[in-house]
Formats: C-alpha cells, structure tokens, sequence
C-alpha cells in the first residue's frame, strides 16, 4: 500500500510539473485560484481574481491593481470568461499558499461539498483581454517569449550543491508560472555534471556555463545562488546571461539581494528576472500603425507562403500583413505594426524557421532598379531581410 501511495504521488507530482511549465510557455489566457465554496459570490470574486492574474502574464506588470481603471474592470470579469471549472487537487500545500497558484493533475467537482484544496480555472477570451489591455493604456508583452534554463546553487557548509529537484522550493516554478515566463530546469545527468559543477555555477564561470547551456537550446539562462546567513535568512544573487547582447546592450546581468526563507528569496529572483525581460520585450500600442517592410528569401511555395503568412499574422503586435512585391523566391512585405519595431525584431530572429540575412538602413544602401528592394522608401519604415528555412 505505502508503495502505490508513493507511485501516486510521484505520478502526480510529474504531472503538476509538466502542466506548470506548460501554463508558463503557451496558456497566458487562463488561470486557477483557490476556493472554499461554488457559491455565485465566491466565484464572482474567484473571476476577479483570476483576470488580475492573467493581466499580470500579459503584461508583464506585477503591479497591475495600481493602474487606473484596472479594478473596474476586474469587478466585471465575468465579461471576459469563455469557461470555469473546479478543479480538485490532492491537499492544499505551499503550491496554493505561492501566489495562490494554479493548475494541477485535476478532475472535475461533481459533489456538493467542497474538498480541501479545490481550484476554480478560468479560461478568458483573447481577443476581449487585448482590447482591455489596449483600452487601459497597458503594455503588451506577446506570447513569443524566450526560455531560460535555470540553475539553483547553495553554499553549504560543506562546501557547494545543486539544488535539484527533490529539494527545490515549489515556489520557483509558481513563481515563473505567476508572471508567465517559460523556463526548463537543467537535467543534471552526466553530461551536465562533466559540462558544469556547482563551484563553477557559483563562480559564474561565463564559458562553462555558456558551454554547458548549449545542448538545451535556450538563449538566456539564469544562476541563482544563496546561502543561509548565521543570524537567519537568506542572501544571494541572480545571475542572468545569454548568446546574445539583449539587456541594454549588456550580455549579463547580476544583483544581489536578501531575504526571510530560501522560498521568499527564489519568488524574489524571479520577479526581478521577468521585470528584466518585460521592459525589454513590451510595447504600448500606438494609435497609428507604423509600416515595418520585411524581405524574405527562399519562399518557393504555397506551402511555406502559408506557414510564414499564419507566422507572421500570429505575432500581437501586427496588424496586417500585405505582400508587396514578389521576385523568383523573394517577397517584399509590408507589416502594419502597433509598437516599436524592436519588439518584432524579436519575435522574428527568435523564430527558428527565419535566418537574418541582412539588416538595410533607409539610407544605408540604394537597392538597384531590378531588385524587389527598389521600391520607394516611406519614412518611417523599417526594411529587414531574413531567408525563411520551411518546416519539414
């Protein structure tokens, strides 16, 4: 009996890990929060709450209650609802108390009578809490986000340790699912012990961690060490670097801080972490569209016209998409945007399927007058030139 109970929890566990990360990267339209009851007013107050906390995911703005109009809003939340369900969890844990969060290996309530650690998910419709976004003045933060790959480090002691994950604190994850940023967790398998070892993740040890990140594909990662102080406490530093120069200007990024409990001090990283992410990858819509043109190679096909089509009209912050021109394989493209062409720049050298090729000024370079580049510039247009790679 003691081993299927053991069976079933780590079943469970398994489960609520991989519906956790899968809420952080794709599900920022939904949410759950604890509830004591299904009365009407618990659950219109439940609705309440689950919209703040999908306007948190986003926008990228923790402190959403302090924008004006946003209580307004949240008191009607219920105009916004495509559907609820309770959800029924094993028992209520630190993964409730953490932001009162969220999804878990559930089935549906049928009783009456509520059972301890029960969840009210709500799921809202998108295109009703953009126009809300837009209608308050607040910033956007798309859906196209980079994945981290994260390392916890202790100082002990005994000396220094991953904190892996039999011992991790819940509240990482609640943390990264709370402000909808997707992150993995390092396998620490052999490969990743001969590639990294905890002394040279303290130290921060810029190329093994760089080499050690590699075999997962992500272009950011994060070190987040601590250790406990003799009086109590915590204190520590995050650590947050990548293949690429994308905090202003900077590669890396590192502060340090300190805290009550490792918990406190790990929800506090995170927080930090995604503020960093969310200035830098938001936008505010503009009133009037700016024209971005767009020049992509290697379109031979309906096919890939088509994925790059449904590509490109995914993206938040484009609002139209208009073929130009079209030379051989070549297609000039104009994209009617709503923010700073910064933030699609992004989302296309993020985009596995598209290659830079070349960037070209208004004023860098006069295309000839065969090229698909020959037609007059519009002030104000960006031109940017990617090879698009179909999927197979």
């Amino acid at each position: 009996m003691k081993l299927i109970r053991k069976t079933l929890l780590i079943t469970f566990i398994v489960s609520l890990s991989q519906l956790t990360l899968a809420a952080g990267v794709g599900d920022l339209y939904s949410a759950a929060v604890q509830v004591s009851d299904q009365s009407s007013t618990q659950r219109q107050k439940s609705f309440s709450r689950a919209l703040a906390k999908v306007l948190i995911k986003t926008t990228g703005k923790k402190d959403i209650m302090a924008h004006p109009g946003v209580s307004q809003a949240l008191a009607q939340a219920n105009n916004y609802m495509v559907k609820y369900a309770y959800l029924t969890v094993p028992s209520v844990s630190s993964f409730e108390k953490q932001h009162a969060s969220e999804a878990s290996h559930s089935t549906r309530v049928t009783a009456a009578q509520m059972p301890q650690g029960v969840l009210l998910s709500v799921q809202f419709a998108k295109a009703s809490v953009d126009e809300l976004i837009r209608t308050l003045g607040l910033p956007i933060w798309p859906s196209n986000r980079p994945q981290i790959l994260v390392w916890v480090v202790e100082q002990t002691a005994s000396g220094y340790r991953f904190v892996e994950t039999d011992d991790r604190p819940e509240s990482l994850e609640s943390s990264f699912e709370y402000r909808g940023l997707p992150f993995q967790l390092p396998l620490y398998d052999l490969d990743d012990q001969l590639a990294l070892n905890p002394l040279a993740a303290w130290s921060l040890n810029q190329q093994q961690l760089r080499e050690a990140a590699q075999r997962y594909g992500v272009d950011h990662w994060v070190v987040l060490r601590y250790s406990q102080l003799s009086g109590g406490g915590v204190r520590g530093s995050w650590y947050l670097s990548g293949r690429k120069k994308d905090f202003a200007g900077d590669r890396a990024l590192l502060n340090t801080l300190q805290a009550a409990t490792n918990e406190e001090f790990l929800s506090a990283c995170v927080d930090q972490i995604v503020d960093r992410f969310a200035r830098q990858m938001s936008y505010f819509a503009n009133a009037e569209a700016s024209l971005f043109r767009l020049v992509v190679e290697n379109i031979g096909n309906f096919t890939a016209f088509t994925q790059l089509n449904n590509f490109l009209e995914g993206l938040e912050i484009v609002n139209a998409v208009k073929v130009r021109s079209i030379d051989g394989d070549t297609l000039v493209l104009d994209l009617a945007t709503e923010g700073e062409s910064r933030v699609l720049l992004r989302a296309l050298n993020k985009e596995s399927r598209l290659s830079r090729v070349v960037q070209v000024g208004d004023d860098a370079v006069e295309p000839s007058a065969m090229s698909p580049l020959s037609s007059p510039s519009i002030p104000g247009t960006s031109l940017h030139h990617f090879r698009w790679q179909a999927a197979r």
